[in-house]
Parts: C-alpha cells; sequence; structure tokens
C-alpha cells in the first residue's frame, strides 16, 4: 500500500466526499478542495493554483483497497569501471534521482535508458531513487488481494483523510532530491498533479502550492522507500 503505517502518526483525520468524476488511486494521494467550489468535494491534487491542500487519502481496509499503477524503489550501487549500473527495475521516464554517495551530492551528467544509468563516476558509490509501473503480479507480491467488491466508500462517494499528523507514503515525486527539502525556495514541498508531493518552487511548474505547515521528516531509503512528511492540513 501506499503508505507504510508502522512509522506514520496520525493525530486528526476524518471522512470527506469526493468530488464528482475524480478518482483516487492509492492511498498517500495528496487531496484538495478547488478554490471557489470548495463544497463541491475533495479530488487528488492537480498541481494548479486553485488547489486548497485538505490531507491524504487513506482507506484503512484489510485488504488493498486500490490496485495502485505504481510504486517506488531505492537501490545502491558501487560504480563499475564502465561508469553503468543497471537497476532492478525500468524506472518510469523523469521519475528518477541519483544521489553520488562519495561526493555527497547529487549525481550531475547522466543518462538514464530502459533500466541502465550511464555516465556515471566510476569507483563513487550512489543511491538511485525511482519509481516504476506495478504489473498484476508484483501489486498482488507486495500488497496481497484488492478488497473483495472494491472500496466501499467508491460506492457513497466518500474516502478518508488523514488532515493532521506524520504519515509515510509513496506518493510523491522520485526526481528530487528530498535531502535537499526546505534548505532553498527552490526546494519548497509542493502538490503535484494526480495527487502527488513534489518539490520546488510554488506555483512554477510542475510544482503548484505550497503544503502549509508541512516539512519532511524522512527521505526514502533502501530498506523503506517511502517520504515521511509531518503537516497540519487548513
Amino acid at each position: 500500500m501506499s503508505f507504510y503505517f508502522p512509522f506514520g502518526k496520525t493525530a486528526d483525520s476524518t471522512e470527506m466526499l469526493v468530488a464528482s468524476g475524480a478518482t483516487i488511486l492509492a492511498e498517500g494521494q495528496a487531496l484538495v478542495r478547488t478554490n471557489g467550489n470548495t463544497s463541491a468535494g475533495v479530488l487528488p491534487s492537480t498541481g494548479g493554483t486553485t488547489d486548497i491542500f485538505v490531507g491524504f487519502a487513506v482507506a484503512g481496509t484489510s485488504a488493498a483497497p486500490f490496485a495502485e499503477p505504481y510504486y517506488n524503489k531505492v537501490e545502491q550501487f558501487l560504480v563499475p569501471s564502465t561508469g553503468i549500473i543497471t537497476l532492478s527495475l525500468t524506472p518510469v521516464s523523469g521519475q528518477v534521482f541519483v544521489f553520488d554517495n562519495t561526493t555527497n551530492a547529487p549525481a550531475t551528467g547522466y543518462t538514464v535508458t530502459g533500466s541502465t544509468i550511464s555516465g556515471l563516476t566510476a569507483g563513487d558509490e550512489v543511491t538511485v531513487t525511482y519509481k516504476y509501473a506495478l504489473t498484476v503480479i508484483q501489486a498482488r507480491a507486495l500488497f496481497g488481494d484488492v478488497q473483495p467488491g472494491g472500496f466501499s466508500g467508491s460506492y457513497v462517494g466518500q474516502i478518508g483523510v488523514y488532515t493532521r499528523g506524520t504519515i509515510y507514503t509513496s506518493e510523491f515525486d522520485a526526481s528530487k532530491n528530498w535531502a535537499a527539502a526546505g534548505s532553498a525556495t527552490s526546494a519548497t514541498l509542493c502538490l503535484a498533479a494526480n495527487g502527488q508531493v513534489t518539490l520546488g518552487t510554488p506555483n512554477s511548474a510542475p510544482a503548484g502550492n505550497a503544503i502549509p505547515a508541512a516539512y519532511v521528516s524522512a527521505v526514502p531509503s533502501q530498506d523503506q522507500p517511502f517520504l515521511g512528511i509531518t503537516f497540519s492540513a487548513p
């Protein structure tokens, strides 16, 4: 599932109506209301300037509530003399970040082709964070079977929402240097399209509105490829 519950600690949650036509694909998606039409219900963040952050989606079913399309992975490598490494899985285009542990800085000048990354510095140790598309078999191995009959909230048009606390979610932009969160204006925690959270300058595409009263409490790691966020929705 898109939450790692053992590390999270939520203080407040509620149920909210889902906006007509909106589709929630995963727990952990950032949810918003639309400025000027807040009574219409909630939907995954769009990355637009009209998004009003309300919290993160949660279903809380015993089985997987949704057939989730993506997941994240973090891998470490010692770069061989060729300067080329091969990931275990093929990342989604544009959803890869390479950190050079040897220089303690983001890697530069590399090229991603399928599941291989070339142009890295030989002999350096690197950490690669990436998002990949789940097959049906992978999703079942990770999350188990989907809730029989689907998520019950879908039938009545509502979704659970965490509104305050600390959550560990996989619904984040995997191409960003999350260790830099909050260190500069260009590293502000922001809403993005499809219920994702990203880093960037607020309202400078693809980053949308800043998430108020929120900060990164843990970065994705090899053991736990989730982003920790402590937040309090308005």
